[in-house]
Parts: C-alpha cells; structure tokens; sequence
C-alpha cells in the first residue's frame, strides 16, 4: 500500500485544528468549499470538488476528540478506493502536531502519488492558515 505521510505544526490549540477537521464548516474552510457532512462515527462527508470528476465520499471511522479523526473513502474519487486517511493530532510547543497519513488500497503509479502527495501538502498548508489565521484557501467548488 502506498501511503502519504505529512508532518505539520500548526500554531493553534488541538481543539481548534480538531474542530477543522471534523466539522461541515471547518472543512468547507480549508479543502473544498462544498462539503455536506453528517459528522458522526459511521456517517459520511461528501466533498465536490469538480462534478463528475473527483469528488470523493469519505465514511467517519474514528472520532476521538481532540486526537484523531479517520475516515475511508467509499466513493466518488478515482484511485481513492478504501484509502484509509488518518489525522493525528498532538500538543507541540504553543500550538498543535497534525500528523497526516493517506493509505491507498490500491498501488499507484509514481505520476498520481506526486500529484496527491503535492495536493495534500497545499490543502495541509491551507488547514494551517485557517487554523491560524481564519482564512484557508479551499478549492472553490
């Protein structure tokens, strides 16, 4: 499997950095302006990026507030079947740690694991500014 792996200090409380990653309103902030959520363990969150594209559906596997959020993509992105996407979250400094993992279920070529691993790393940048700033830059769907 090949996996993501992302390190990222944020300067804001754990709690604020888990709230924008397991809320409707905390995503729509940072990853893509459309999300429709129900924010649940075992519920999905439906992110659109481009209509009949990539618009991948995510179930809620763990919520373990403030710590960690997972989820598994079921749907809507190519390439993304049974990833696995954890968020870990840790008290580092005067702010937080995220460590962000993505686990493909399926081998990708070397072109799409560059392209995924660019793309976190730009929506990781954005989920910092928002938690640092109140404004990220989320895809504008």
């Amino acid at each position: 499997m090949d996996t993501i792996l992302h390190v990222v200090d944020v300067p804001a409380a754990r709690g604020d950095v888990y709230a924008a990653i397991a809320t409707e309103e905390g995503l729509a902030a940072w990853w893509t302006t459309k999300v429709e959520a129900d924010t649940e363990v075992g519920g999905e969150i439906r992110f659109t990026f481009m209509p009949d594209l990539f618009n991948p559906v995510m179930r809620i596997d763990v919520l373990d507030e403030p710590n960690v959020v997972e989820w598994t993509c079921v749907g809507g992105a190519a390439g993304w079947g049974n990833a696995s996407i954890r968020f870990d979250l840790s008290d580092h400094g005067d702010g937080t740690r995220l460590t962000f993992r993505q686990g493909y279920g399926e081998p990708l070529d070397d072109e799409s694991f560059g392209i995924f691993n660019f793309n976190w790393g730009h929506y990781l940048t954005s989920l910092r500014s928002y938690c640092e700033s109140g404004t990220g830059a989320p895809f504008p769907a």
